[in-house]
């Protein structure tokens, strides 16, 4: 089978991107062959295409070296300015002060390799040298022969900083095959570290995501196709179905009465979220947010799943399950991709976000689905009633990059105590509409459109893109 395009999928939120609106079944509708190499063919959602025979799963799993793991992790203090990045630089204090890793080596590498990026600056030759050398990190036979027996006109990469798909990029540019990449989240051009191989051609969000793409990246304009996000078609769709009524009596709660949705973020970057949660659910029961005011809290992935995961969490969120306060576990696949989630949990989130008064998060990129919903943000950026370090508080997060633009452009409100909290809610309950234009304003400049047509652009410029590298 001739490969149109081959399409590289490492992680589950790309599943969700490629999969959540048939963007893979509507390519091979066009007659177009697709390839997809990821490190799980088993993983149900792509369980689709095992009778499409226009499609070819192709499982690699490249066995990750602790020379893989070090190669990518010693790269942000050879290539990056980690000063300047909260991001990279919370890795670094996290490796540093608060790892769990009882490996010798990963508990030294980060203060030697920053040792070696304070001497970058006054020997510059240390970072010519890293980057002469890369190429040797990314080579592999397996990646090549992939390439190779495949032949593909384009290869699409979702997660660049995945050590996969740069070692996929990397064969493709050897075979000199057209690469592209068509970028799964908010966060990753800025929070990520410089991508290890950088493709010819890119689809992103919107103008946001296309202006940083250029701020980081020597890029000209005519190579960026700003198409929207296509697994947010969704949201329109059950924006327009209003279906959330239904979710919401599944879970527990009464469908005809308002909720406030908490969707939670890993312990390892709000260590302290869980107080702010049992403090919501309190107010609730004591109504001070209204009568017949409910709660639905949904724990992230990593609570439940991964090393990252943390036990008493779980127990002290059960214990607040109440007729008013409802825990939305997050339904994943089994896979070896990260945060892989199913279909209808992907739908369910959705309907749960539709119908909620207030979303709040500490982080999240649910921040971004919830404008699609035109739904009021808050950030929790505080500690509950602790006062913890600033480089393993809650209070950091907002200082990233991609958070700190969007709450500057006010398509959230970051608050910083419980009272803070309050008095915004309240006045989010009182005022639905309170600086909804702005919101309206947010989505556009970061999704570039909600009108539920995303998906056909994207399919639209990979066919451009076809034509152009016939």
């Amino acid at each position: 089978m001739k490969i149109d395009i081959c399409y590289i999928i490492s992680h589950g939120f790309a599943a969700r991107m490629l999969l959540q609106t048939n963007l893979i079944g509507r390519l091979t509708d066009l007659n177009l062959n697709v390839a997809i190499v990821t490190p799980d063919i088993k993983d149900e959602n792509l369980a689709i295409f095992f009778d499409n025979p226009k499609v070819e799963l192709i499982q690699w799993e490249s066995k990750t070296s602790i020379w893989d793991d070090d190669y990518l992790h010693k790269r942000m203090y050879f290539l990056e300015d980690i000063n300047k990045n909260v991001a990279l630089k919370e890795k670094f204090w996290n490796s540093l002060f608060f790892s769990t890793s009882k490996h010798p080596w990963k508990r030294i590498r980060p203060l030697y390799y920053y040792c070696i990026f304070l001497l970058i600056k006054k020997i510059g030759s240390i970072r010519t040298n890293f980057l002469i050398n890369e190429n040797k990190h990314l080579n592999a036979e397996e990646a090549d022969a992939i390439i190779e027996r495949l032949k593909p006109k384009l290869v699409v990469s979702t997660y660049p900083v995945s050590i996969i798909e740069a070692k996929i990029l990397h064969a493709s540019k050897k075979k000199n095959v057209p690469t592209l990449l068509h970028l799964l989240s908010w966060d990753n051009i800025s929070c990520k570290g410089k991508f290890p191989v950088l493709p010819e051609r890119f689809i992103v969000w919107g103008d946001e995501m296309r202006e940083e793409l250029k701020e980081y990246y020597p890029i000209e304009d005519n190579k960026i196709s700003i198409c929207g996000v296509a697994h947010f078609d969704e949201h329109i769709k059950i924006r327009k179905e209003n279906s959330f009524k239904k979710v919401i009596k599944a879970i527990g709660l009464d469908a005809e009465s308002p909720y406030l949705f908490f969707a939670m973020s890993s312990p390892r970057f709000a260590p302290r979220e869980i107080d702010i949660v049992e403090w919501l659910s309190d107010k609730i029961e004591n109504n001070i947010f209204g009568k017949d005011m409910q709660l639905v809290i949904r724990p992230h992935p990593q609570n439940v799943q991964t090393y990252l995961a943390k036990e008493s969490w779980l127990v002290r969120l059960e214990r607040l399950k109440s007729a008013r306060v409802a825990i939305d576990y997050p339904s994943l696949s089994k896979s070896k991709l990260n945060w892989s989630m199913k279909k209808e949990d992907m739908r369910h989130l959705s309907s749960l976000i539709a119908g909620c008064a207030i979303n709040l998060n500490s982080g999240s990129t649910v921040s971004i689905d919830s404008l699609m919903h035109n739904k009021p943000v808050i950030l929790t950026s505080f500690d509950g009633n602790s006062k913890l370090p600033y480089w393993n508080s809650a209070r950091r997060l907002v200082d990233y990059s991609h958070l700190k633009k969007f709450v500057s452009k006010k398509g959230a409100v970051s608050v910083n105590s419980f009272e803070e909290l309050k008095s915004i809610i309240l006045k989010y309950l009182d005022d639905p509409e309170f600086d909804l234009e702005t919101r309206r304003n947010v989505l556009i400049r970061y999704c570039f459109k909600d009108d539920g047509q995303s998906t056909e652009r994207v399919i639209k410029s990979l066919q451009s893109t076809l034509s152009q590298i016939a």
